[in-house]
């Protein structure tokens, strides 16, 4: 058998690579190529016009962006280590000092490389009370690189509005090319399957994921086919107060997953976060019309194995009804 060598992650910290947050971390997140991983995290098309130390009251605020797709204001608040009381109060007094007209969107996302649980709280309370076109962002920046190569920033959302991106898209009336793009690709997904298909299709949006359903609140088969990424994605994803312990149970059941699905099955837990998922990629670029009808078989196909192997192992965790599930249902 061939010795495969594998590279080692290594974690950094932003005090490794920067020495100060005002001077240093912003201007670096401010650059076009920079902000625009931000942007992708945020499920937005592009953020322009930005402004870095803006005037607010007697504070400043580190960048203020603006969506050229949606016209959505982004305000962002960042820190080194782990989120204080002092950082969220200064984003809910941006909240009410940005400019803007009334109606206009607006997005407030603090960034820190650890957002504790009240505060994750806190700003998903935020999101349940403010206005329809006022949202809250958590994110929690994560640095990683393999051996001695450089670091790679990693978004992670921890908090964010709820129906935020549904929204903005049903809402907009001229689609960016990006967006129609995979409204287009999902409204040909579902003229490919049919009627001859066991996935619960929901209507296309404008967005690059498809949310299906096993039958039990807290879990979806999701397909994912990410422009940037070129990239395809089928998993099972689990999201509720008790995701961790049902993904051990299913964790129990891995060789009946890979027996049914293949070896090429992973499984996340995701540490850190709620949510978990069991997964598989392939290679996929959407942007290519061409590749279409490769890429909805694969989708379809694996989409329907995975609803067809875990429906009825989720169904088997019988504690399950008892949690409080944090999905969605709309």
């Amino acid at each position: 058998m061939e010795d495969i060598t594998l590279g080692k992650l290594e974690r950094g910290w932003l005090r490794d690579l920067w020495n100060r947050e005002d001077s240093d971390f912003t201007p670096w997140l401010a650059r076009d190529v920079n902000i625009s991983l931000l942007a992708e995290a945020l499920n937005l098309e592009q953020l322009d016009e930005v402004k870095t130390e803006v005037p607010v009251g007697d504070f400043r605020l580190d960048i203020l962006a603006r969506d050229t797709q949606s016209g959505t204001l982004v305000a962002v608040e960042n820190q080194f280590w782990t989120g204080d009381h002092k950082h969220l109060g200064q984003l809910l007094t941006y909240a009410a000092g940005v400019s803007g007209h009334t109606s206009e969107r607006k997005l407030f996302v603090w960034i820190a490389e650890e957002i504790k649980e009240e505060h994750r709280s806190a700003l998903d309370w935020l999101n349940r009370i403010t206005e329809p076109n006022l949202g809250f962002f958590g994110i929690e920046l994560e640095l990683w690189r393999i051996g001695g190569s450089p670091f790679a920033p990693k978004f992670n959302i921890v908090s964010s509005p709820n129906k935020w991106q549904k929204q903005l898209v049903q809402e907009t009336t001229v689609l960016s090319p990006t967006y129609q793009l995979y409204l287009d690709f999902w409204q040909a997904f579902i003229e490919f399957c049919g009627e001859k298909t066991t996935l619960q299709l929901p209507k296309p949006l404008a967005q690059h994921w498809m949310e299906t359903s096993v039958g039990r609140s807290g879990f979806g088969v999701n397909l994912n086919a990410g422009k940037r990424a070129k990239k395809l994605e089928c998993h099972l994803w689990i999201d509720h107060s008790r995701a961790k312990d049902a993904f051990a149970a299913l964790l129990k059941e891995r060789d009946i997953v890979v027996n049914a699905l293949g070896s090429q099955v992973g499984f996340e837990e995701m540490a850190g976060k709620q949510a978990c998922k069991i997964f598989e990629t392939s290679a996929g670029d959407v942007a290519d019309r061409e590749q279409w009808p490769t890429i909805h078989s694969w989708l379809k196909e694996r989409g329907e194995a995975y609803v067809a192997v875990f429906t009825p192992l989720v169904k088997q965790i019988s504690w399950i009804d008892q949690c409080k599930h944090v999905i969605n249902s709309d």
